[in-house]
């Protein structure tokens, strides 16, 4: 196995991962799901790490879905990111925290409905 894959797999198997309540609270827990594609396949890069996003062809897969919605966690800073923070273009940075506010804005009202007395 290369050292990218290892480096991958041994991230996912941490069990010190960070916790964020505020984010659990106001955010939710992440749907389980099969991702098809890794935030850096889709310009997301942590807010934090300098690195390249590619490299000969290959991504840096540093960056992972959080469990929490609307956040990114990375493997090396072992901290979730809003989403909106790890997009390098401004314009996507603001529809993204815009689309994460609306996501927010529904599971709220949705949980609201479900209430049952």
């Amino acid at each position: 196995m290369n050292d990218k894959l290892t480096a991958y797999f041994s991230a996912l198997a941490r069990t010190d991962h960070s916790v964020n309540v505020a984010a659990d609270k106001i955010m939710g827990q992440r749907r389980e799901g099969i991702a098809i594609d890794q935030p850096c396949e889709l310009g997301y890069h942590c807010p934090v790490c300098e690195y390249l996003l590619e490299d000969d062809g290959d991504y840096d897969e540093r960056l992972l879905w959080s469990e929490y919605n609307s956040f990114l966690w990375c493997s090396v800073c072992n901290k979730d990111y809003p989403s909106a923070l790890c997009q390098p273009d401004i314009d996507k940075a603001i529809e993204t925290f815009l689309a994460s506010v609306s996501q927010a804005q529904e599971m709220a009202v949705g949980d609201a409905l479900a209430v049952t007395p």
